[in-house]
């Protein structure tokens, strides 16, 4: 995770400032490798672990990707043991898990609820022998309660991030739009788009081919969408050089100078328009957002400012944002819809805060977390109210 911040702190320099340019941008294209690397490990394990946690831990159990259900009463989150990962569902109160049952052939990843609680959109990724091919990966839907699974898209380019719509008609998603033959990247230009689930209609909504995008939500009405992004490849309007990469990235630069338009970081956007809307978050210089989250009526925005250890603020227009929970390295965050839980995970554990008071109100563990190096000292040190995940799903959802 320090790498991803590391690179999300350079790019935002880069698009704003005019200095040093070839320097800027060789440590950005080194840091994107890398970056790519630790995504796609997470992807295919589910979290990250410590060299140390690999070597002591007797059992693998790694949860990611959280999100919680319509009613905030549950979490779906990815789970990957020995025997293969699910999207599984616990209950916060009956401590019950459910589990979703994939094909042999298929992988299911970042599940989303719809508001409406009846449907839940999901990531799919094809299982060849035993490697995980992102590069065809889909966008799925089905009924909560397992039924009625069907793929949304078709085509071969890599699909993440799905979330719902607040009217339940739209699925909005990241997407690459390039397949690379060769390189340690296996797909890269990444966008907004979204599908129209009635007419299946897909429809572009930005166009800077961005090395990273994530944290894609939308507003109440579905016209404005919020996201994060980082290196923008492209710049409507502008024709880049296709064989000089470092004139390109200086040519998006000094136009997005030119328009005084932010093209990194947080970002809010309307339906139709070519470019972000002109920031109306302002944050302490140094420090720009990463990770935001969106309530469910849009009026609340939670972030982590780079270099700030993983701590999750509610934003204030006055610059006094309220610290409501977190802390640490995280692979996964997530706000309940009724506004009043904050949800993060650290491969072994699940973390939920009152937001009122930034308060950890409960830790949900699995049994592999008990095997990590200081876990009973941890504990002593820091009392707090924990209860163990299941080993296993008492229910398992399928077709």
């Amino acid at each position: 995770m320090r790498i991803f911040r590391n690179i999300k702190i350079n790019v935002y320099i880069f698009l704003n400032s005019t200095s040093d340019f070839q320097t800027q941008i060789k440590n950005a294209i080194l840091q994107i490798v890398l970056t790519f690397t630790l995504i796609t490990l997470m992807i295919s394990v589910g979290g990250c672990a410590t060299m140390q946690e690999r070597e002591t831990k007797e059992i693998k159990d790694e949860i990611s990707n959280l999100s919680f259900s319509y009613d905030s009463k549950k979490v779906f989150f990815d789970r990957c043991r020995d025997d293969g990962c699910q999207i599984q569902v616990y209950d916060l109160e009956t401590g019950e898990l459910a589990a979703y049952q994939s094909p042999a052939n298929e992988r299911w990843t970042m599940a989303k609820q719809s508001y409406d609680g009846k449907k839940i959109v999901f990531s799919v990724i094809p299982v060849v022998g035993n490697d995980l091919d992102l590069t065809q990966m889909q966008i799925g839907i089905m009924d909560t309660d397992g039924k009625n699974y069907r793929k949304l898209t078709s085509d071969p380019m890599p699909k993440i991030y799905p979330t719902f719509s607040h009217s339940g008609k739209k699925v909005l998603y990241v997407k690459a739009g390039r397949i690379r033959k060769e390189g340690r990247t296996p797909a890269s230009e990444y966008d907004a788009w979204e599908m129209d689930l009635a007419t299946g209609k897909e429809t572009r909504l930005t166009y800077f081919k961005y090395f990273h995008m994530s944290s894609v939500s939308y507003f109440p009405g579905d016209e404005k969408i919020l996201y994060e992004a980082l290196g923008p490849f492209a710049f409507p309007g502008l024709d880049l050089p296709k064989d000089d990469i470092n004139k390109a990235l200086q040519m998006i630069a000094e136009e997005a100078a030119k328009k005084k338009i932010d093209l990194v970081g947080l970002l809010t956007m309307k339906r139709g328009d070519t470019f972000p809307e002109k920031p109306y978050y302002l944050f302490e210089e140094g420090h720009p957002p990463e990770h935001p989250l969106l309530n469910k009526n849009g009026t609340k925005l939670y972030f982590v400012p780079a270099g700030r250890a993983g701590k999750f603020y509610l934003y204030s227009p006055d610059g006094n944002h309220k610290k409501v929970g977190g802390g640490g390295d995280f692979n996964s965050a997530a706000i309940s819809p009724d506004g009043e839980l904050l949800g993060v995970t650290y491969g072994k554990t699940i973390n939920i805060y009152w937001i009122k008071d930034g308060i950890l109100n409960e830790q949900f563990y699995n049994r592999a977390a008990t095997y990590m190096d200081n876990w009973d000292n941890d504990i002593r040190k820091y009392p707090r109210k924990q209860k163990m995940i299941p080993d296993l799903p008492s229910r398992i959802y399928s077709q």
